[in-house]
């Protein structure tokens, strides 16, 4: 039997299960108070590395969907968040041709909340080597990323 550590899968069975069956993903989106930008990092892995997207991760078994994103803005960017603030905005199906490993796709449900981020205190894990504020209107935002924001703004 393979162990788990924390909801952490191996990665010889993470690589088996990517290539079997979309994974369940929790990310957040962080806007300003105007809601005119949103604050998005720089990926060093795939399948976004050099793009600025946004944070989040797979879902743990058994996790509550708002823990998951709470969990994963504090584990990537270093951000307790107010759990009363986080709003949910929907799901999106992400597809992208590569993933962390080679001949297999990386497939996502992806469950987006929206947060509005008045104080800055990011400390980055090694997924993220860098943040920037973009303008919503910025093309080079992913379109991931735009769909997700197209969810949160009437919420927000």
């Amino acid at each position: 039997m393979m162990k788990v550590v924390r909801g952490l899968l191996p990665s010889r069975l993470y690589g088996q299960i990517l290539k079997s069956v979309p994974i369940c993903t929790v990310d957040v989106l962080f806007f300003n108070k105007n809601l005119t930008k949103t604050l998005l990092f720089k990926r060093t892995n795939l399948p976004y590395r050099g793009q600025y997207y946004s944070a989040g991760g797979r879902l743990f078994k058994n996790e509550d969907l708002r823990a998951g994103a709470l969990r994963q803005a504090k584990r990537e960017l270093g951000l307790k968040l107010n759990p009363k603030k986080l709003i949910y905005g929907g799901v999106i199906n992400e597809i992208n041709p590569s993933s962390v490993y080679k001949n297999i796709n990386y497939h996502a449900v992806n469950i987006c909340w929206g947060y509005i981020l008045v104080k800055e205190n990011i400390v980055l894990d090694d997924q993220h080597s860098a943040v920037k504020w973009f303008k919503m209107s910025d093309k080079r935002i992913h379109h991931y990323v735009r769909d997700k924001i197209k969810l949160l703004l009437p919420q927000l």
